[in-house]
């Protein structure tokens, strides 16, 4: 199987609209049954001990907005990628963890599921399915977090993926574009002098800058909206950039194979244009990527994400004891499973690791 005929490019590629209308309408759904539940009520609240006094107004909890869930989602992408890198995980496990969270967000909402939970469970998960396995035992020791919170976790997390797990990300691309790159080295004749020449030290820093771009747009909607190899290639391209080399001659050989294998039936001439059309898009992500999520502000996100999600239980729950109802799931459960159906699609090592959790 490969990229195009995968259910990743059938179920997990968007455009940037789609995404928008996805998240809205997810967002939406959940504050539309918070509300018929009577909007929850935290901050500033005061009980009154007399039947006689009603209590006194509280103050409602603002939810985080879509552009504030967005940036609190960046924040915990770029986090899993310190974790895994602090595991020693491969790329591919790294990449696969942030494309978990990233699927598991358009089928539900930080407003109802907490990202910290989920991202660990999606970590431990990537690491089962890419065949880099550690025990949860271990993965949470190290952690310092609760076995039973991410063993308990990867049900929903599967639901929430529908249970499809396989990924084609750009860093295994990113690989075999420089590989075929020394080969055409070694073919003579195929590049221009300054890619021919391109060896030793500069090759090597052209590389560790192609990585650092992938890793920036894997923090983006990129990889929701491009292909895995437009994003290595685009990566390469960045990466060639940096040390200050043109990359005209190897993408030309790149659209010529491409045309060769049938996976195009455009001109070789309209594959390089329709490639560098694509780069300037995808720059445009790299660059949002680049952008570090201000840690202050993800704090003030998290405690009202966190007073929401307290003050909704709060609310439910007392609402169904009121109406003198048991339930063997809590009230929030249910009114999240309503709101699915509404607006979903279809060692030295443990304080760092554990502090990285913390914000």
């Amino acid at each position: 199987m490969n990229f195009e005929t995968s259910s990743q490019r059938k179920r997990w590629v968007f455009s940037p609209e789609e995404l928008a209308e996805l998240r809205a309408k997810r967002h939406q759904a959940v504050l539309d049954i918070v509300t018929k539940e009577e909007t929850p009520q935290l901050e500033g609240a005061e009980q009154t001990g007399n039947g006689d006094k009603p209590a006194k107004q509280a103050k409602k909890t603002r939810p985080p907005s879509l552009a504030e869930e967005a940036a609190l989602l960046k924040y915990y992408a770029g986090k899993m990628q310190d974790m895994c890198r602090a595991f020693g995980f491969p790329n591919k496990v790294q990449a696969a963890a942030v494309l978990f969270l990233k699927r598991f967000y358009l089928t539900y909402s930080t407003l109802e599921h907490d990202p910290k939970n989920v991202l660990l469970t999606a970590i431990y998960l990537a690491g089962k399915v890419e065949e880099a396995y550690i025990g949860a035992e271990e993965f949470c020791k190290r952690l310092q977090q609760d076995e039973e919170a991410v063993l308990s976790t990867e049900p929903l997390v599967l639901q929430g993926l529908s249970f499809d797990l396989i990924t084609y990300t750009p860093y295994s691309s990113l690989s075999g574009y420089f590989a075929d790159l020394e080969d055409c080295q070694k073919e003579g004749g195929v590049l221009d002098e300054a890619l021919q020449e391109l060896k030793g030290e500069s090759l090597t820093k052209a590389r560790a800058a192609a990585k650092a771009a992938v890793d920036a747009l894997m923090l983006t909607d990129a990889p929701l909206v491009f292909p895995p190899g437009q994003l290595a290639l685009a990566a390469m391209r960045s990466g060639c950039s940096k040390v200050k080399i043109l990359f005209g001659s190897f993408l030309s050989r790149v659209a010529k194979k491409a045309q060769e294998e049938g996976r195009s039936g455009s001109s070789q001439e309209d594959i390089v244009q329709e490639l560098r059309s694509a780069f300037a898009r995808i720059d445009s992500y790299g660059a949002e990527g680049s952008q570090q999520v201000n840690a202050d502000e993800v704090k003030k996100i998290d405690r009202r994400l966190k007073a929401f999600h307290t003050a909704a239980k709060a609310k439910s729950a007392s609402q169904h004891k009121d109406n003198g109802l048991e339930k063997s799931k809590s009230a929030t459960q249910q009114m999240f499973k309503e709101a699915e159906h509404q607006g979903s699609m279809h060692g030295p090592a443990d304080e760092p690791l554990a502090k990285r959790l913390k914000t």
